[in-house]
């Protein structure tokens, strides 16, 4: 069995993982790490979370000296094993592959396996659980949980003889550590066991007499030979002082009930304790009964420790206990005569960094959802070496660390907004043995943080480094991304479906919500969009479950599609047929109606692309852009925004979008149909819009909104929908209020508009105008036609796609926000409501009082005559979008090639898109030939 959590191990691992991960995963962190496969994880609710603080529960173990081997070759642990001939037999090691770690080999029915322990400042990890010693995780995984399925630890294997390896060393000066740090403060003499030797000189250790945790630096200790008795260190041994020494001791330092301990004069390698009673000093022997044990007064003990706390319980002789050990009074003895000066005055010019890791891949702060919905911010470092994320307190406090989590047998996915209400969120999946995986949810601050820290960690989950692997071709990389659409569903069971919301799942792991709906034909209308998905992802699950006011809601029917179904880059729109996870009693179970896009993206480097990205952004007509979109059809909006991306990138934006905008003017024959239809044009801009007016509308409408999603106050004025008993006026008077707050606020709001955009809607006040001299109206239209259809209504009458808010609304609410922005948007375009809305009439007044105001407002929005700067440098993906432009031209070759036939300006610039297309084509067909598996 391979010893360490990652790629290499040999045949006979690879064999020993499968069948174990067949069986079904069980609790522990497998240190061979094979093939394991995910299962369920997920939300608030579900999956089995684990905080940073360790387990509080009981655990007992056996005495160390029962299972701890020290440091011991795999194989020769594998025979003492087999000796054993017992399931359930067990011992721990330390591993010859990487010092400082341990393993944990463990005899099961299915042979022999070998799971990592890390070792880390005291405490020791398997997985992502951590615990505060070696005797605590044998006794979780003999007492509280299965380490393979079904299995535990039950039967210790001692080793042939004592194992004592454990590094110590003794303070050779005194030290005050500084304040607010994991310093210890020690005096000359202590010994210290050493567990991790960090960066720059200091050492990770236990103080043996205070039994303090922290740093020390090794400058101010010397090695503790082996051959020195083991106690030494210990508050109560006194090895070097002579029987009348310790009578004396005890006598002029000690109190009554005071003790120390010695060796034996009489027999080596036994002890004896002496004790202050109120009249004398009385002396018992310990004698070493075994190899592992001790004995005392007919009593056998696996440790002088365990004597010890006996005896602080119960009474040594009657009436009295052991109290407080006599310290050390002699430090001379025992260290060597040191000048300190000049180690003083070189510590402190010492600067410390993140504890041992010598390769730190990233570091920074993110938040990490604990076990309630409270969600923490830590101090996150991945180290590169050993494919280990430790977090800590504060970056100030980076020493020891809070937790860690082996990514050797992770593997990590997206999180959508939906589950948890927030953006910008990912889950890393400890794929072990277990029957429950464990699952750490994290939160950046930005999308942009969330995807570097997603890319980092995952270049050290064992299953990416196992399927890049075989990739030899380092100038092609593949992307995959899927698009999934949970529109509606059909003839639900109503008995087990009251409320129902959808959750996704991709390979078994949850990573996005709807919301619940009500009745058996329910509207979602949800997008999800998961970019740059994991390559061992295959399969997409969607799961129907009921809402209820339980702790875990029901699973009532499920939908499984595996992605090889789904052409790339095609939308599929389907009706899945539901299956049920419970029994239904003769009730069907339904239908769901899913679209979904999966794309695989073949990307070459970006200089690949010049000749490309030169053509598409030729001047003036952009003649490649007008035939893409002739030719995408429904697929519109993914051409907008890949374009948006390319342009921005290189600050041509304001060009492609003005260009657009003329065109469209000079192509239309009636004002008052302007950018009515989705076109490029009207798409390019609304996208632009979203992405860069967020402050806008934060500033201006989210306070508002909010306070309408809290209060409960109708604004209904249509008399079919209004309440029994409601008050028309007293509903009116509430939309006013409404409305005024919002005029207001948006008017207000001028100066976080973008000027890019205030530049944009002046170019298109001066066109409209050319082209429409007589309408006066025309030119506020046009820019209220954006900013109010476009951009403000769409926020209020959907804050959650604008990030407004996390929770769908109330249908109060939602129905207060559509008159809401019913009414803006008729006070936008100047006119007031008529007979075919009858009871919105009395809105009328607030239009006409404002109306002035409005055209004002718009007037001077767009009353930017020149952009003094350059739009930001916006950063993008640009090879990616320039091949997924490309694809847009292989995919309508034929459609192409018939535009590039007609006659006219366009043909030029098609003929020379198509030999264009084609030699993109053969060049990356050419680096698949050299690679053969694309990375």
């Amino acid at each position: 069995m391979a010893e360490v959590g990652g790629p290499g191990g040999d045949s006979r691992l690879a064999a020993g993982m499968a069948a174990l991960a067949a069986s079904l995963p069980s609790r522990a962190a497998a240190e061979d790490n094979g093939p394991a496969s995910s299962s369920a994880a997920g939300g608030e609710e579900d999956g089995q979370e684990f905080d940073e603080e360790e387990l509080d529960v009981p655990l007992e173990a056996p005495p160390q000296n029962q299972w701890y081997h020290g440091k011991l070759d795999r194989s020769i642990a594998e025979e003492r094993l087999q000796q054993a001939s017992r399931p359930g037999s067990y011992l721990v090691r330390e591993s010859d592959r990487q010092p400082g770690s341990f393993v944990l080999s463990f005899l099961g029915k299915t042979g022999v396996n070998h799971f990592r322990i890390i070792a880390m400042c005291g405490d020791y990890y398997i997985g992502g659980r951590r615990f505060s010693s070696l005797s605590d995780l044998i006794g979780y995984y003999s007492h509280v949980s299965c380490l393979l399925k079904g299995e535990q630890l039950l039967y210790p294997v001692p080793p042939p003889e004592p194992v004592e390896d454990r590094r110590r060393v003794r303070a050779i000066l005194p030290y005050t550590k500084v304040p607010e740090t994991d310093e210890l403060s020690f005096v000359k003499g202590d010994v210290f066991i050493v567990h991790n030797t960090l960066e720059d000189g200091w050492l990770w250790v236990t103080n043996l007499r205070t039994s303090e945790h922290g740093v020390i630096v090794e400058d101010l200790v010397e090695e503790v030979a082996s051959k020195e008795d083991p106690h030494e260190g210990k508050p109560w041994f006194h090895g070097k002082i002579t029987k009348q020494e310790a009578y004396t001791l005890l006598m002029s330092v000690g109190k009554v009930c005071s003790f120390l301990v010695r060796p034996s004069d009489s027999t080596p390698g036994d002890y004896s304790l002496y004790f202050r009673t109120p009249d004398n000093i009385q002396r018992f022997k310990i004698q070493r009964s075994t190899s592992t044990q001790f004995s005392m007064g007919g009593r056998y003990y696996n440790s002088i420790d365990e004597i010890i706390n006996h005896y602080k319980q119960e009474q040594i002789v009657e009436g009295h206990n052991l109290k407080e050990p006599v310290p050390v009074q002699d430090n001379k003895l025992y260290c060597n005569m040191v000048d300190g000066k000049d180690i003083y005055r070189t510590i402190r010019e010492r600067q410390r960094d993140t504890m041992l890791l010598k390769n730190v891949v990233k570091k920074g702060y993110l938040l990490k959802k604990g076990k309630s919905k409270r969600w923490k911010s830590l101090y996150f470092v991945l180290g590169g070496n050993d494919a280990q994320l430790f977090f800590f307190e504060s970056e100030k406090r980076a020493t020891k660390p809070k937790g860690l989590i082996d990514l050797s047998i992770c593997s990590i996915y997206a999180v959508h907004e939906s589950f948890f209400g927030r953006p910008h969120c990912f889950q890393i999946v400890v794929q072990d043995f277990s029957e429950e995986n464990d699952i750490f949810y994290f939160a950046a601050e930005t999308q942009e943080s969330a995807q570097e820290w997603m890319k980092a960690i995952q270049q050290s989950c064992a299953k990416f480094r196992r399927l890049t692997q075989g990739s030899t071709n380092k100038h092609l990389r593949q992307v995959r991304s899927l698009t999934l659409y949970v529109e509606e569903a059909h003839k639900l069971p109503a008995k087990h479906l009251t409320h129902p919301y959808c959750t996704i799942l991709l390979n078994n792991v949850q990573v996005a919500r709807t919301p619940a709906k009500e009745g058996q034909n329910p509207v979602w209308a949800e997008e999800f969009v998961f970019d740059d998905l994991p390559p061992d992802i295959d399969v997409f699950e969607i799961v129907l479950s009921n809402r209820t006011k339980k702790y875990k809601d029901p699973d009532i029917l499920f939908m499984c599609c595996p992605l090889k179904r789904l052409q790339n880059g095609h939308l599929t729109d389907e009706w899945f047929q539901l299956t049920s996870h419970v029994p239904l009693r003769g009730v069907e179970p339904g239908s769901l109606r899913v679209k979904a896009r999966y794309s695989l993206e073949v990307i070459m480097p970006e200089d690949e692309y010049a000749d490309f990205r030169e053509l598409l952004q030729q001047p003036r007509e952009y003649h490649v852009v007008q035939a893409l979109s002739h030719v995408c059809g429904q697929d519109r909006s993914l051409l907008a925004s890949t374009l948006l991306r390319v342009f921005r990138h290189e600050r041509q934006e304001v060009a492609l979008l003005r260009t657009f905008n003329d065109r469209e003017i000079s192509m239309e024959e009636e004002a008052a149909t302007l950018f009515r239809a989705t076109t490029l044009a009207s798409t390019l801009m609304e996208q632009y819009m979203k992405s860069t007016a967020w402050p806008f509308i934060q500033h201006a409408l989210r306070d508002t909104v909010l306070r309408v999603l809290e209060s409960r106050q109708s604004c209904e004025l249509n008399p079919s929908k209004l309440e029994k008993g409601e008050d028309v006026n007293a509903n009116l008077g509430h939309l006013l209020a409404l409305l005024s707050e919002l005029i207001e606020k948006i008017f207000l709001s001028t100066d976080d508009f973008p000027m890019t955009l205030r530049f944009l809607f002046g170019c298109l006040q001066k066109s409209v105008q050319e082209k429409w001299p007589a309408n006066e109206t025309m030119r506020t239209r046009v820019v209220s036609g954006f900013v109010f259809l476009r951009l403000i209504c769409p926020a209020i009458l959907t804050p959650k796609a604008f990030g407004i808010i996390s929770d769908p609304p109330s249908p109060t609410a939602v129905r207060t926000l559509l008159l809401a922005a019913k009414s803006l948007q008729n006070l936008a375009n100047l006119v007031e409501f008529g007979a075919k809305e009858a009871y919105m009439e009395g809105v009328n007044p607030f239009i006409k009082h404002n109306r002035q105001r409005m055209v004002t407002f718009l007037d001077k929005l767009a009353n930017v005559q020149e952009l003094c700067d350059s739009p930001e440098h916006f950063k993008t993906d640009v090879s990616r979008d320039l091949a997924a432009l490309h694809n847009v031209c292989v995919c309508h070759l034929d459609e192409l090639r018939t535009l590039s036939n007609e006659r006219g300006v366009q043909q030029h610039a098609l003929k020379k898109l198509l030999a264009i297309t084609e030699m993109l084509q053969q060049k990356q067909n050419h680096y698949l030939s050299m690679g053969g598996q694309v990375r």
